[in-house]
């Protein structure tokens, strides 16, 4: 349990070092249910980085309002924290337009917004 938290504060930390404005769903409401976090960020203009594929079902098929989503590939712990350092080095930009990005070990996909809509 305790490297989990370690963990949770290292991603937390890495994005505040990446001139990030973070709040960790713990320290907000730990019992948020997904669809309540991706309302509650979507309301509070913050993007979700997160290991839990719900949110690609939500954002991407459901078509529920958000302004970004990183989903990072469920990693051991130095493995994620260099994809995570990676895509916000290369793909903040995406994030910051509201792109859903799924990011593994293999590949980085990104699906950008749809105008319009």
């Amino acid at each position: 349990m305790e490297e989990y938290k370690f963990q949770k504060l290292r991603v937390y930390q890495m994005a505040l070092d990446h001139g990030h404005d973070v709040l960790r769903v713990a320290d907000v409401d730990p019992r948020m249910e997904d669809s309540q976090i991706l309302q509650w960020a979507w309301r509070e203009h913050r993007i979700i980085i997160t290991t839990d594929q719900d949110f690609e079902e939500l954002t991407w098929r459901e078509k529920n309002q958000h302004e970004g989503v990183l989903r990072l590939e469920n990693l051991p712990r130095v493995e994620r924290l260099s994809l995570l350092d990676y895509v916000l080095n290369h793909h903040s930009q995406d994030l910051a337009s509201g792109a859903v990005i799924i990011a593994s070990s293999r590949k980085i996909r990104i699906r950008k917004p749809v105008s319009g809509g």
